[in-house]
């Protein structure tokens, strides 16, 4: 619909509409500068409109005249408008050839008396940018040139100097050009040297350049910034003042919003891992200090829900890991309880798993995490490495979990390992076990679920009543949102995500990382047996938790999650209640410790062997020197008569209190003879039989 002020393009021109009267109608050409009114046809426009040969466009001077002016625009245009309003709703202002009387008006009753090319502009002015008081503002902004390079003469341009002594020179090309070598080399760098060291870069070139120029005219700083703040875009300057990944973390333009990209609760979780810096103590032995803790948390990106933690002082790993994702399964009340603390299943409601984890490239990326996300359905997304912006969320968590007891905790990470003198180590401050620690951080986390997110940035459906608390978004999500939160039993969780590897199969049982494993339905199945009719595999997948030897879990079949539990043998027994790190190393002592005894043997060894050939070359030389005349098969036969002989020596030899010079003199017969009887004695079992 083509109305009064409406801006046509037709013909290549653009139009503003003046009038529309059953008499006539009038526009004018809003971009010509020495345009007239003119008259056109209603009809045929409107037609031309219709059939797409002319269309309607925005005034492109709306936003001239709506803006914010400052004083003295004001005060031009008033005065503009003071010497206009008497003519600006006058209808022959649509007529060119009445102009001339108009000026004549204007002149009779204003104050502000325009001459006439001046009232012929301002009256154009009217028209073209849309009829109203402010079509008579000022185009203060287009005056002086901006945005547009000064021709340099022997004289400096701007102000004169005032507090610094000296005239200035101009800024020529060349000096120019010594400005930007100076910004490329030493202010666009990852260094970042400060604007005054790169001023006095280039006040040291100038000098060898231009040896005749004084010492007080020398180019200023503030001329140095302004060619840098014409010639170089900010976003440049930061990238270049900056490492990639340090602008890509810290310094860049942000597009959006974490919470943007969820749906609900369960959609994702920010998953990480820290070193607390707060040194713990034994639980048995107060006087112990044990180090400082790891933290895991896993929280809802929805909600900011802490859906599961996991303290432990084990380093970050793919296991621990595994914990703290097997904590957002448990019920947090039943934790809350076994650490002796209440509280409502409400104000904590997490329990489930999430459709995806987003983490670092650290605990979950691995091939282990293959288990996750085949058996429990949980997607695992890796972050840029070094880009804790990807997971800002638990990153600031971290942060502010820490500031809570940091200011009255003892044995606190300080920045120096000693205080000044007289005070001592921080370690020695150390009086929290770990139990005791975790009952702050689990009541840190429930403070955490009940406090309003000021700066929370809401989806338009959440209700404008609801309480911005971690617990409440979570609930509103559960209800309203979606439904991607995944149940799954915890047991069986903890050892489908533990790590896999391969076992083989023996007649003493299933051997992994050298230990020995048996299970009652291995030995079913008869897996152990030494015989040749045996059925078993060469080779089991196998599960381990490698904080215990004492237990592993096996996978009989590829295709199924089916799981037998094995436990350690005896023969094993040496290495039971260590981790599996433990025994490695134990095992690897041993070996070694072997393998060094068994060189360092070697030599005597060598000398044995060498000392039983020589006997056996003594023998054969002995055997070579002796000839008997008797037949082989008579000697054979003497074989019996020889051994008794040859053990009545040893007899002798083996008596006790006897002596060899002895047992040479005779035995005088003093016996006197008895009749003989039957003998009921054991036989002598020395008495060999045929060894034919």
């Amino acid at each position: 619909m083509l109305l009064v002020n409406s801006v046509v393009e037709y013909q290549q021109r653009s139009l503003r509409v003046l009038a529309i009267t059953p008499d006539y109608a009038i526009w004018i050409d809003i971009h010509a500068l020495l345009a007239d009114p003119e008259d056109f046809n209603f009809n045929e426009i409107t037609n031309a409109l219709r059939s797409n040969q002319a269309q309607q466009i925005e005034d492109p001077y709306l936003l001239d005249i709506s803006r914010k002016a400052n004083k003295k625009e004001l005060a031009c245009r008033d005065n503009r408008w003071e010497s206009m309003k008497c003519v600006a709703n006058n209808p022959l202002r649509l007529f060119k050839n009445e102009w001339s009387n108009l000026f004549r008006q204007v002149i009779k009753k204003s104050k502000y008396k325009p001459s006439r090319k001046h009232f012929y502009k301002l009256m154009r002015q009217y028209l073209q940018r849309g009829q109203c008081k402010n079509a008579l503002l000022p185009d203060f902004q287009r005056m002086g040139a901006p945005n547009q390079t000064r021709i340099i003469t022997t004289n400096k341009v701007g102000p004169k100097r005032i507090t610094s002594v000296g005239i200035g020179v101009p800024i020529t090309d060349d000096l120019k050009q010594i400005f930007r070598q100076a910004i490329d080399t030493f202010y666009m760098k990852a260094n970042r040297m400060p604007w005054v060291k790169v001023h006095d870069k280039v006040t040291k070139a100038v000098r060898e350049q231009y040896p005749n120029i004084s010492k007080y005219d020398m180019p200023t700083l503030l001329q140095l910034k302004h060619l840098f703040t014409k010639e170089y875009k900010p976003e440049e300057t930061s990238k270049a003042r900056n490492a990639d990944i340090t602008f890509e973390k810290d310094k860049r333009q942000l597009t959006s919003t974490a919470t943007a990209q969820v749906l609900g609760p369960g959609d994702r979780f920010e998953f990480d891992a820290t070193i607390i810096d707060l040194y713990l103590v034994s639980e048995n032995d107060a006087q112990a200090i044990i180090g400082r803790p790891t933290l895991l948390i896993a929280i809802d990106v929805f909600s900011r829900l802490v859906s599961g933690y996991y303290l432990t002082f084990e380093p970050p790993s793919y296991v621990v890991a595994m914990m703290a994702l097997a904590n957002c399964l448990e019920n947090k009340v039943d934790i809350c309880a076994s650490l002796g603390l209440t509280i409502k299943h409400d104000s904590w409601p997490a329990i489930g798993l999430p459709s995806a984890v987003l983490a670092d490239k650290g605990e979950l990326l691995s091939n282990q995490s293959n288990t996750l996300v085949d058996s429990a359905n949980v997607r695992i997304e890796n972050a840029t490495a070094r880009r804790g912006d990807a997971k800002g969320i638990v990153e600031r968590k971290f942060l502010t979990l820490q500031a809570e007891f940091k200011p009255y905790a003892p044995g606190v990470v300080t920045d120096e390992t000693a205080k000044k003198r007289g005070g001592k180590d921080y370690r020695l401050d150390a009086e929290l076990n770990i139990r005791q620690f975790e009952e702050i951080i689990v009541l840190l986390i429930y403070k955490h679920n009940l406090k309003v997110m000021k700066n929370y940035d809401a989806d338009p459906d959440i209700p404008i009543d609801l309480p911005f608390t971690p617990k409440d978004l979570w609930n509103w999500g559960i209800e309203n949102r979606s439904g991607t939160l995944k149940s799954f039993d915890l047991q069986k969780f903890k050892i489908l995500t533990l790590p896999r590897t391969k076992a083989t199969v023996s007649n003493l049982g299933i051997k992994v990382n050298s230990l020995i494993y048996t299970c009652p339905e291995a030995f079913e199945k008869g897996w152990f047996l030494r015989d040749k009719h045996r059925t078993r595999p060469n080779s089991v997948q196998i599960a381990f938790d490698p904080r215990t030897t004492n237990t592993i879990y096996i996978f009989p079949s590829s295709s199924s999650n089916k799981f037998w539990n094995a436990n350690l043998t005896d023969r094993s027994r040496a290495y039971a209640d260590m981790t599996v790190y433990e025994a490695r190393k134990a095992i690897l002592i041993r070996k070694r410790q072997g393998d060094k005894t068994d060189k360092d043997n070697a030599a005597e060894r060598q000398k044995i062997d060498d000392e039983i050939d020589k006997r056996l070359t003594s023998a054969q030389q002995r055997s070579k020197k002796t000839s008997s005349n008797k037949s082989d098969n008579a000697r054979l036969k003497e074989i019996r008569k020889n051994k008794l002989e040859a053990i009545a020596k040893e007899r002798c030899k083996r008596s006790v209190g006897e002596t060899s010079e002895k047992q040479n003199t005779p035995t005088p017969n003093n016996v006197k003879a008895f009749k003989k009887q039957d003998d009921f004695s054991l036989p002598d079992l020395d008495v060999d039989f045929d060894e034919d």
